[in-house]
């Protein structure tokens, strides 16, 4: 059994050593991304570069990563499309299988078939030749004009097998030719007069042709034909291969490729041709079906695109910027230079292959042989460090780290660090248990422990330590940079070895991180570290702390981070997203879209201008210069659909399926818009994210992934959608002005209509106010006449209740026999009478007909106190006599005067009647006696009924003035009537 063991061991050390399986990013593109059918019958990419791909169920444009699909209902001629081409006039040609050809122009479909002269309706291909396109059938071929649409049909057509099946046309040196299944090769003559069809190799079986310069490959059945086009014969050079080839195509670097399917036989795929010989591209470029129909070559993106008839198509990277090597399923360790280490060892490799490799098993036998010596120093069996198992076998061995110093390789395992020189050969061994170690920037061994201390060695051979640090511990990774060795701590942050002395910038204070994972150095001597929450710190100034710049984990793609590397100006950061590129702010994303599709990255390492990345079961080479190159950028913006209020617009607004107007108007009521657009020119469109703004003084909104703007219930107005695209591919951004939006103003907002209803609501305000006044006016002159009637009905009782007074003054003078004062009273009565009837019949008089009228009055009343009364006029001379004031206005007053104020105890009575003006309108009249007075305060005082009508009279002329009348007391004795009249 033993010898057995060393026997398998002996055969993994001769048996030729493996090429390394290498693969290409790749994605494969089915009905569950959007394919019209995962029956693929024909690929063509036009002058935009654009994929046209022709399924057994429709036809489906792919752009910017999305999918447009036609169908019959859209005007196809049927949704079986075996071919496509793009004519001299930028029309699109669908040869279908049985329902002939259809041309569109970007929103018209035409639909030809035999009834318009087509050779047959089961059409395979079309080729786009000068102003013609030219048709292969089942029956032969037919030539349409792109202007005029007419067919032309060759009768030189002789079936010799029932059909007579066109399998490709193609042009070489300004002719045109085609191959027919099993009738062999022909040209077609005389296009431009009578078109005619010459045999060149007859019955020669021909699935496809590849004409590659003067070189051409024929499919014939299970081989491939080379044939020699020069002369003017046809003939076959050599034969190769093992399926039929359905398509060719060539690359930039004139790789040609053939998409290949037995028919009966499972012997198909991609291969590639080189020097007669056919190699499967299957498991490189991660295709999975073997019924491959077609291929085509993007030169602009350096993409393959490749359809199979069961699974959709693949579109295969060519640039080799990512590439996966399949290292035997087994996880990768390290790199360094040449060299991989993994899990079944360590391996020299040289332009893709191993040519040495260091087994478990040499490790072994070593550590075996060098503990087996007498003077070996066991080590590692201390709680300083972790215990060394030397009864581990081989296959138990787990490597940890691969360090690179001088010209030697030092590997640690779980059973010690072993010294290997660079021909393969183990030179040393050193019994340490350590997952972390390395060489400080002096040349001296340390080795570190994620639960222990940090160890300082002055010599490895034999071990003698040189200082031991308990405050430098639980180190997970480490790094010189200038001349000082740095230590990263999952519990102490940052410390450090210089000159013989340890430090930490934790207990300093000068740096706070605790927890620390990785680290890089930068471009000018920057250290680099990574937190355990995913934020990275660039330290600019290693001796004071201060040039500290924090790349934050809201700014890094991922959660996690797995390593730090730096490449020139660009940091190179890994998550479990894929990498993050970051340069001056801004960052770049490589991940599974690019070839990143394993991203839980074990362990990485620069070499020259690649990066080595290793994972579980392999390990990724990114070309960093091709990868860090400038990259293509969105060139444009296309609106693909517009949805108002969830209804799709008029489709005459769209050509070539995109939105052809710069504007949209719509009602207000029409304010909801769906907007779906795509970007073109990117290579990789699920790396692009998206914001929109609607004024250039708007906030941005929130980055989104979808190709889509929803703007619910817009409010009237004139915008300008700005749409901001963020390359993550590129690192870059652009704005672009996709749509201006006019929701029309509501009609009850225009001009006209407010106009209208101004207009409308001052005419109505102008005839309320009209009625209005008209109404005050008509009521005012019925107050008016109202009053007037009260006056006069109050005048009309004032004039009785003077005769009344004045008769009982008669009746006094003929009691008492004094027959001259009766008869002189008499006449000064009639005279009174007679201007008492004169003025009563007018509701006013002038200020001197009262006057008059009052001198005459008082002069009667002054006769009954024997003329003992004094009577005094004061008129001040600014007074206007003319003015008008209410008849009889003041003669009950006087007449008050005489009746109650003066008595036979009155000394020397007087009256006083002053009149002076207090303003400009108001007239004020005072009426004073030295009479006996009256008590102001009592509720009994007397007012005879003349002086109340007067009262009346004024209110109902001047209800504005308050107070017309007023009653004072006159000191020492008397009373004051002040009255106010508006003259």
């Amino acid at each position: 059994m033993r010898f057995l063991v060393s026997f398998f061991y002996f055969l993994v050390a001769i048996v030729p050593l493996k090429l390394l399986g290498q693969n290409f990013p790749s994605h494969n593109f089915t009905t569950a991304d959007g394919l019209a059918n995962n029956a693929v019958r024909s690929l063509f990419i036009d002058s935009k570069n654009t994929l046209w791909i022709g399924t057994e169920n429709g036809i489906s444009i792919f752009e910017g990563g999305h999918f447009t699909n036609l169908s019959r209902q859209d005007g196809v001629a049927q949704n079986s499309c075996w071919g496509i081409c793009e004519d001299a006039n930028n029309n699109m040609w669908f040869a279908s299988y049985g329902g002939g050809v259809t041309k569109f122009d970007g929103k018209n479909y035409s639909v030809f078939t035999t009834k318009k002269g087509l050779a047959h309706n089961k059409t395979r291909k079309v080729f786009s030749y000068k102003d013609k396109v030219i048709v292969g059938t089942e029956y032969g071929i037919s030539i349409i004009d792109i202007n005029s649409n007419t067919v032309i049909t060759p009768k030189e057509v002789f079936p010799h097998f029932g059909v007579f099946i066109v399998t490709d046309i193609f042009e070489y040196k300004d002719e045109i030719y085609f191959s027919a299944l099993n009738e062999g090769f022909f040209k077609i003559i005389n296009f431009t007069v009578e078109p005619k069809v010459i045999p060149v190799l007859e019955f020669q079986t021909s699935y496809s042709v590849g004409n590659f310069d003067d070189k051409f490959y024929n499919s014939n059945k299970g081989f491939v034909d080379v044939i020699d086009f020069t002369s003017r014969s046809v003939t076959r050079t050599s034969q190769f291969g093992q399926s039929v080839a359905w398509q060719y195509c060539i690359d930039k670097r004139n790789q040609i490729y053939a998409a290949c399917w037995g028919i009966f036989d499972n012997n198909g795929g991609l291969f590639e041709i080189f020097n007669n010989k056919m190699v499967s591209l299957n498991e490189k470029f991660g295709i999975d079906s073997k019924k491959l129909l077609n291929v085509v070559y993007d030169k602009t993106n350096d993409f393959l695109y490749v359809g199979s008839k069961d699974n959709g198509f693949y579109q295969i990277q060519l640039d080799q910027a990512i590439l996966y090597e399949r290292f035997e399923n087994r996880k990768v360790i390290g790199f360094a230079d040449n060299l991989i280490l993994y899990q079944n060892g360590l391996d020299f490799t040289a332009n893709n292959s191993t040519t040495k490799r260091v087994t478990k098993r040499d490790f072994k036998l070593f550590q075996q042989h060098y503990s087996s010596k007498e003077d070996f120093q066991r080590s590692g069996e201390n709680n300083e460090s972790f215990e060394l198992n030397y009864n581990l076998q081989a296959d138990e061995i787990e490597f940890y780290n691969l360090v690179k110093y001088n010209n030697d390789l030092y590997i640690s395992s779980n059973i010690g660090i072993f010294t290997i020189n660079r021909n393969a050969e183990i030179i040393s061994y050193i019994p340490i248990h350590t997952y972390n170690f390395g060489f400080t920037s002096e040349g001296l061994f340390y080795e570190t422990h994620p639960y222990g201390p940090t160890k300082i060695y002055e010599t490895i051979e034999p071990l003698k330590v040189k200082q031991v640090s308990n405050d430098v511990s639980d180190i997970v990774s480490s790094i010189n940079v200038n001349a000082t060795t740095y230590y990263l701590s999952v519990f102490n942050g940052l410390s450090s070895y210089k000159n013989g002395k340890f430090r930490s910038y934790l207990k300093e204070g000068l740096f706070l991180e605790e927890k620390l994972k990785h680290c890089a150095h930068g471009k000018n001597g920057e250290l680099i570290v990574s937190s355990e929450f995913g934020d990275v710190y660039i330290i600019g100034d290693l001796q004071t702390f201060r040039n500290i710049k924090k790349i934050g984990n809201e700014e890094i793609i991922g959660n996690s981070i797995s390593f730090l590397e730096r490449y020139k100006d660009y940091l190179i950061i890994g998550t479990e997203k894929g990498i993050n590129l970051y340069k001056n702010g801004a960052i770049r994303l490589i991940d599974k879209e690019q070839g990143l599709s394993d991203c839980t990255f074990i362990s990485s390492k620069i070499i020259d201008d690649v990066l080595y990345l290793g994972t579980k079961k392999g390990y990724y080479r990114l070309n960093l210069h091709s990868i860090t190159a400038a990259k293509r950028k969105v060139t444009a913006l296309k609106i693909s659909k517009i949805l108002i209020n969830n209804k799709e617009t008029s489709t005459k607004d769209f050509e070539w399926f995109t939105y052809t107007k710069d504007k949209l108007e719509t009602s207000y009521e029409q304010n909801t818009l769906s907007i779906d657009f795509i970007a073109t020119g990117s290579p990789f469109p699920n790396k692009l994210k998206f914001r929109y703004r609607l004024e250039n003084d708007n906030q941005w909104s929130p980055y989104s992934d979808k190709a889509n703007v929803f703007l619910p219930y817009l409010p009237f107005g004139d915008y300008n959608l700005e749409i901001e695209v963020f390359d993550l591919n590129s690192g870059s951004s652009k704005i672009f002005s996709l749509l201006k939006i006019d929701v029309l103003t509501p009609f009850y907002f225009r001009w006209w209509f407010v106009l209208t209803v101004f207009l409308f609501a001052s005419g109505l305000v102008y005839l309320l106010v009209k009625r209005s006044k008209t109404k005050a006016k008509d009521k005012a002159v019925i107050q008016k006449r109202i009053a007037e009637t009260k006056l006069e009905a109050l005048l009309s009782q004032m004039n009785p209740h003077f005769m009344f007074n004045a008769m009982n003054a008669i009746q006094n003078y003929v009691i008492s026999n004094d027959t001259l004062n009766s008869l002189h009273y008499i006449g000064e009565f009639a005279k009174l009478m007679r201007k008492t009837l004169e003025n009563s019949s007018k509701p006013t008089i002038t200020l001197r007909e009262e006057i008059d009228y009052l001198k005459t009055y008082i002069s009667i009343e002054n006769m009954r106190f024997n003329h003992c009364v004094e009577v005094d006029f004061q008129i001040n001379d600014h007074i206007n006599l003319s003015c008008k004031i209410p008849t009889m206005l003041l003669q009950p007053f006087v007449e008050n005067v005489f009746v109650h104020a003066f008595s036979t105890a009155t000394l020397s009575p007087k009256l006083t009647l002053t009149f002076e003006m207090k303003n400009s309108t108001t007239l004020q009249i005072l009426i004073i006696d030295n009479g006996k007075g009256i008590d102001m305060k009592s509720t009994n005082l007397h007012q005879s009924k003349g002086i109340l009508l007067v009262r009346e009279r004024l209110s109902l002329l001047q209800n504005h003035l308050q107070e017309s009348i007023e009653f004072q007391n006159n000191n020492p004795s008397g009373i004051i009537v002040c009255i106010q009249l508006l003259v």
